[in-house]
């Protein structure tokens, strides 16, 4: 198609041609000029003619002369565009290299790049990259140091050199690149994780709690993750201060509480502290606070020990008032059967808990079972359902109570992981429950009963039932 156009053009302008000297020597009259001492006349179509040529010739001479001028500079930008071309060939295939993890070629490359590229930049991008493939942490580190002197590059340039810091285990310098960068005006969310992220795992709750501020303001993390997360860490900061900062550590966790009431363990420290202090009736109303929120063994557990040696009557309206704060959650139903075997209502407690195996036999429920049939007095019933608890499914909230009625002790690694899987998820991390703890004490009462108050006679009459447990999951 593009050879028929040129010969169409060619043929219009050799017809042009023709035309333009068919109408130059149909002009009338002559041109004169003289040459030497005689005149010569030439016709007006043919001193036209001569006049286009004449034209042409000095325009081609014209352009030969000013490309030979311009010459060495097209030589010039072409030897550029030449090292250009070679300079971004060798980038992109070093960084690729170095992304890929072959170390050698992504070294030998940034060489080759830093032989033809122009930008001071893009070297140093790629020497970085190289030096991390390598394992060369310091190397990396100093390149990305220049590259945060140089426009355009001080965020890259810090991230890069707080990841290289960190690798090369100098937390410090890392936390402050990232500070740097969360300075900088920009939407990148790095150096908010980042700085986050290392003041979390190394138990700086303080500083972790205003660089969380900072990044709720700016947007980066969503709001329910931020309060989520605050409660952690204020109960963490609250737990690892010393006894004699007692009031500073109830004032963060009141903030925890007052961020997240569904975070039990902020509602079971914040009712020991009140309890220590000797104010129960506060300490109660922490706890109804967070069993209404979320219930937990845990919450329960401590407000059975909230006044020691305290009469039965009164554990069992405690725990009444924490039941009654959330009626229809598990966790109330299995303490309100607890609270019927304390006060030796084994039917009624049986009953409540036959439903609530029918929904999910889990050890627990099959050891409160066990404990409430050896009440009723049908011992044969209750071996069944202690044999069954051994293979029986369990309970990750249980098993975040030590055996002796402790719960939440964790350490800074384990505050650590709960902020993310609390704050990010809402879940609870057990590290007895992932590490396969004991959970048998869970059909056990750990608040002994008063020395003085003798033993409670049951309100069933002793023997087996008098219809079979058809609810009672088989026996595997």
């Amino acid at each position: 198609m593009s050879r028929f156009f040129l010969f169409f053009i060619v043929i219009v302008l050799v017809m042009a041609g023709a035309a333009l000297s068919w109408w130059a020597f149909s002009l009338p009259g002559e041109v004169t000029f003289p040459v030497g001492q005689e005149i010569v006349a030439v016709r007006s179509g043919v001193a036209a003619i001569f006049v286009a040529l004449l034209g042409g010739l000095i325009a081609l001479v014209w352009w030969l002369a000013t490309g030979i001028l311009v010459l060495p500079g097209r030589i010039s930008k072409a030897r550029r565009l030449a090292r250009t071309r070679k300079a971004n060939a060798a980038l992109a295939e070093g960084l690729l290299a170095a992304e890929g993890g072959d170390s050698k070629a992504a070294l030998k490359l940034a060489r080759r790049a830093m032989r033809h590229a122009e930008d001071e930049r893009l070297k140093l991008l790629l020497e970085a990259r190289a030096a991390e493939a390598n394992d060369d942490w310091a190397g990396a580190e100093r390149a990305w140091g220049l590259l945060t002197r140089l426009p355009g590059g001080q965020l890259a340039g810090l991230r890069g050199a707080a990841t290289a810091a960190s690798e090369r285990g100098d937390q410090l310098t890392a936390e402050s690149r990232a500070r740097e960068a969360l300075a900088l005006k920009s939407d990148a969310d790095w150096p908010f994780n980042s700085l986050f992220d290392l003041q979390v795992s190394k138990g700086d709750w303080d500083k972790a709690l205003e660089t969380l501020n900072q990044g709720e303001k700016r947007a980066q993390v969503e709001a329910l993750n931020a309060k989520r997360r605050r409660a952690v860490l204020h109960t963490a900061k609250a737990v690892g201060l010393p006894h004699t900062e007692k009031l500073a550590a109830q004032k963060a966790l009141g903030e925890a509480i007052r961020s997240a009431p569904d975070f039990p363990p902020a509602a079971y420290h914040g009712a020991r502290f009140l309890m220590t202090d000797g104010k129960v009736k506060a300490a109660q109303g922490v706890l109804e606070l967070g069993w209404k929120a979320r219930p937990h063994p845990a919450l329960a557990q401590l407000s059975r020990r909230l006044i020691p040696q305290d009469s039965r009557f009164n554990i069992a309206a405690r725990l009444k008032g924490l039941a009654d704060s959330n009626p229809n959650h598990r966790e109330s139903r299995i303490l309100s059967a607890e609270v019927a075997m304390d006060s030796a209502d084994w039917v009624g407690g049986i009953r409540i808990l036959a439903l609530l195996v029918e929904e999910n036999p889990t050890a627990r429920l099959c050891l409160l079972m066990e404990r409430a049939l050896k009440g009723y007095g049908d011992p044969v019933e209750a071996q069944r359902w202690g044999r069954m608890a051994a293979s029986a499914s369990r309970e990750a909230d249980w098993s975040d109570i030590d055996p002796k009625g402790s719960a939440f002790d964790y350490d800074r690694a384990a505050w650590s992981r709960l902020v993310y899987a609390f704050g990010d998820v809402g879940d609870l991390v057990h590290p007895r429950y992932e590490t396969y703890g004991r959970e048998l004490e869970a059909g056990r009462v750990l608040a002994l009963p008063l020395a003085d108050e003798g033993p409670v006679m049951p309100k069933a009459p002793q023997g087996p039932l008098t219809q079979p447990l058809d609810y009672a999951p088989d026996e595997d």
